[in-house]
């Protein structure tokens, strides 16, 4: 029965290795349903927040979504199953209630800053933040930056967010250019040339993202992004398997790698990442032709079919979804009923 699918299968392939990243998606590739809004929580002075503090996601028409608290370095991430306008907040005793619109709409991805204004005048004090951690050795050198650098920093943020990338590349450039040792500048310049398309200058802000600060782990991820769109395949594991040690829990990472270890033809590596990275991101629609490709390497043909609908649910009008609908035509006329 597989032997009948093969061509197919080869041809699949090849759209899979080409599929968008998931940090390089392009704003306005439409078909996409929900997606993830990563969400920094810091001071005025740029620390991060400590954990604990309760942020909440609301629909912007009224009524809660989610509720989550920030782990080490102020952050947390809401997974969304559903595109739509929201309402990042911070409501937690002792806080200023702060607030931020953000949209999942032309892309699966989105960031928020929050600013953390206590009520009383002093700040959480720094034994909150144990200076062991490596993410707190970038809150320390966070305190050098200079405050016309950080306002550039927070501007390229903000037009990151509004899907212009090239006016994000202006202010980033601008933020290094008045403070050189700005790790995560160069890695949100490295991130906005990711959205572009421009390879080169991607991996040369990565890089020196990385070299400034060793511990940023989503510098490591869209570094392998980058060298799977260049076809550097050794160098993608290298700079996934870094971040991944960093971040064992990166759904985009483990995806990244598993498209990694299929160029490579290590499809049994491949597939358990896979598949973490179908269920932590569930919307995410060619992680799902990955992962029926997958099946059909293992002889799994109803797993498959399952995969490729999904892909189709998501993405009913998606870049592969011709060659999809033929597949799943054939899965069907081959499984037994």
């Amino acid at each position: 029965m597989l032997r009948t699918l093969s061509r197919l299968f080869f041809s699949l392939l090849l759209y899979c290795l080409l599929a968008p990243s998931l940090p390089a998606q392009r704003p306005g590739g439409g078909g996409h349903t929900g997606g993830i809004i990563d969400v920094q929580v810091r001071y005025a002075d740029g620390r991060p927040a400590p954990r604990g503090v309760h942020v909440r996601l609301e629909a912007a028409e009224g009524g809660a979504e989610a509720d989550l608290e920030t782990i080490q370095g102020g952050k947390c991430q809401f997974r969304q199953g559903t595109s739509g306008v929201y309402i990042v907040r911070i409501s937690d005793l002792g806080f200023k209630e702060v607030s931020a619109r953000v949209e999942l709409i032309s892309s699966p991805r989105a960031y928020v800053t929050l600013d953390l204004i206590p009520l009383k005048k002093d700040p959480e004090p720094e034994v909150s933040v144990p200076p062991a951690d490596p993410a707190d050795s970038v809150s320390v050198k966070d305190l050098a930056i200079p405050e016309p650098a950080r306002l550039e920093f927070k501007k390229g943020e903000e037009a990151l967010r509004a899907k212009n990338a090239d006016e994000s590349v202006k202010h980033f450039q601008k933020a290094i250019k008045l403070y050189d040792p700005y790790p995560q500048a160069y890695r949100m310049l490295g991130n906005a040339y990711l959205q572009n398309q421009k390879w080169p200058e991607a991996e040369s802000a990565l890089k020196r993202s990385i070299e400034l600060e060793p511990g940023l782990a989503a510098s490591y991820m869209d570094l392998g992004a980058v060298r799977n769109q260049t076809r550097n395949y050794a160098g993608a594991e290298e700079a996934l398997k870094k971040g991944l040690e960093l971040n064992p829990d990166s759904p985009g990472a483990k995806y990244e790698l598993a498209k990694t270890y299929w160029s490579l033809g290590r499809w049994q590596d491949a597939a358990p990442l896979a598949a973490d990275a179908v269920k932590a991101l569930p919307d995410l629609a060619p992680a799902h032709v990955l992962l029926a490709n997958i099946r059909l390497k293992q002889r799994d043909a109803a797993g498959a079919l399952h995969e490729y609908q999904e892909y189709l649910r998501i993405e009913p009008q998606g870049a592969m979804a011709p060659q999809v609908r033929e597949m799943v035509e054939k899965l069907q006329k081959a499984l037994p009923h």
